[in-house]
C-alpha cells in the first residue's frame, strides 16, 4: 500500500469534541475546503516543507481560531474529515448534502 492509499484509509469522520485536546496543545490545522486533505498530508508526512508553507501562506489552511472553535464546539451538526499526521491533527469541514 502506497503512502496515498494508506492516507486516504486513515480519514476519519468526526465532530470537533475529539479534536478539541489537540487543539488545546496547539497541533490542529483547519484545511480550505479546495484542498484534498491526502495531498496536505502527503506532504507533511514526507516533510515537504515548500508544499506546506505554499498552502500556510495562502491561507489554505491554519490553527482554527479561538472563535472558530467556540462555534465548532456549540454545532453538533458540524462535521470534519480528520487525518493524523503526528503529532499534527488535520481538519476539514465536511460538505453537507
Amino acid at each position: 500500500m502506497d503512502l496515498k492509499d494508506k492516507l486516504q484509509s486513515e480519514i476519519l469522520d468526526t465532530q470537533w469534541e475529539p479534536v478539541a485536546p489537540h487543539f488545546a496543545r496547539g497541533t490542529v490545522y483547519l484545511l480550505d475546503e479546495d484542498l484534498d486533505i491526502v495531498e496536505v498530508g502527503q506532504a507533511m508526512a514526507t516533510d515537504d516543507i515548500s508544499q506546506i508553507k505554499q498552502f500556510l501562506d495562502n491561507g489554505l489552511m491554519a490553527p482554527p481560531t479561538p472563535e472558530e472553535a467556540t462555534l465548532f464546539a456549540k454545532e453538533s451538526s458540524i462535521l470534519f474529515k480528520m487525518l493524523i499526521i503526528e503529532p499534527y491533527v488535520l481538519i476539514q469541514r465536511r460538505i453537507q448534502g
